[in-house]
Order: C-alpha cells, then structure tokens, then sequence
C-alpha cells in the first residue's frame, strides 16, 4: 500500500481544523473523511493500481477549507457538506426505525390499558389483576381468576389505575415521538 504519512498530517491538520466542535462531533466529521480517503485508495488497489496520495488530498482540497462547511453545518445548521448526507441519512433512517416502532408500541400500551379498564366496567367479574395466597405471583386477566384461591388485588380500583397508566403511556409516547420528529427533521 501507498504511504499513509500524507494522510495522517492531512487528518492532523484537519482534526486542528474542526477544534471549534466538540469532540464527538469532531470526530465524527474525521471517520467520515478518513473513511472516504481510505475508500480510494482500497478501490485503486483492488483494481491493481497505485494512488498518488498527494493528488487524491490535493482533490479533497485543503483541511481548512474541508472544514469550513462541516463546522457551519454543526454549529449554525447550514446545508451539510455533499459528503456529510450519508451520515445523516443512515441518522435519519434509524430515527425513522424508532419513530414508527415506538409510536406503535407506545400507544400500544396505551391503548391495551385502555381498553383493560372498560373491559372491568363491562365485565367485572372476569377483569382483574390477582395474586396467589402467598402472595408469589401476580396476573392482570380478562378470564376470571387464572389460579385456584387467588384474591383480586384491585377491584373496581382496576378502571383508575389503569386509565391514568394509559394516560401516562400516551403522554410519554407523546413526548418521545415530538423529539424523535426532531431528529427527521
């Protein structure tokens, strides 16, 4: 492999550069520009040829006006660097994941407890939370008492507890999903 030298005092010079960001966000501005370097080069070797290493840098231009767009970027919220859309894209696909999977559990549950307290109301002996004489295990059903000589915790304190629990979830849903759109945006 070529020499590696010219990229180090490239990336030492960058890394100078980017001090005005904070070190996690630094560092992920040298991965990625690292990662592009790297990327040409291997790619040259796998088709059997050589880099001239100096002109590939000279390509990226120098690190300070390499710099520039990505600290603006990060710290103004200017239009991201051409290169930087990766990063925010692969960001972007894994809020969306999170985003959608939370939303669907989130209210979910919410609307599982919900549905837990009118079913109470409608059916009251069939609805509850029970718990065996020793008091060892615990089990909210909709069947009636889902062990022999089990007691009813709650009884028509099910409907409340349950309600404010979904209120709570939904709320908490809420509340996750607003930063999460955050992060899409």
């Amino acid at each position: 492999m070529t020499s590696r030298d010219p990229i180090g005092t490239y990336m030492r010079t960058l890394a100078s550069r980017l001090g005005q960001l904070d070190k996690a966000d630094a560092e992920e501005v040298m991965r990625e520009i690292e990662g592009h370097i790297r990327d040409v080069v291997e790619q040259a070797q796998a088709r059997g040829k050589t880099t001239d290493i100096h002109a590939l840098l000279q390509g990226f231009g120098p690190p300070e006006a390499l710099a520039a767009p990505y600290v603006a970027h990060i710290r103004t919220g200017a239009p991201p660097p051409a290169g930087f859309g990766v990063i925010q894209r692969v960001r972007q696909t894994v809020t969306r994941g999170l985003y959608y999977s939370g939303r669907a559990s989130g209210f979910g549950v919410a609307l599982g407890l919900l549905l837990l307290a009118l079913a109470k109301l409608v059916q009251p002996s069939q609805v509850g939370v029970w718990s065996t004489a020793g008091g060892n295990s615990i089990a909210i059903a909709w069947s009636g008492s889902p062990y022999l000589q089990a007691e009813e915790l709650l009884g028509y304190w099910l409907v409340p507890v349950a309600l404010l629990a979904s209120a709570w979830c939904a709320e908490l849903t809420r509340r996750v999903l607003r930063a999460l759109r955050r992060g899409l945006s």
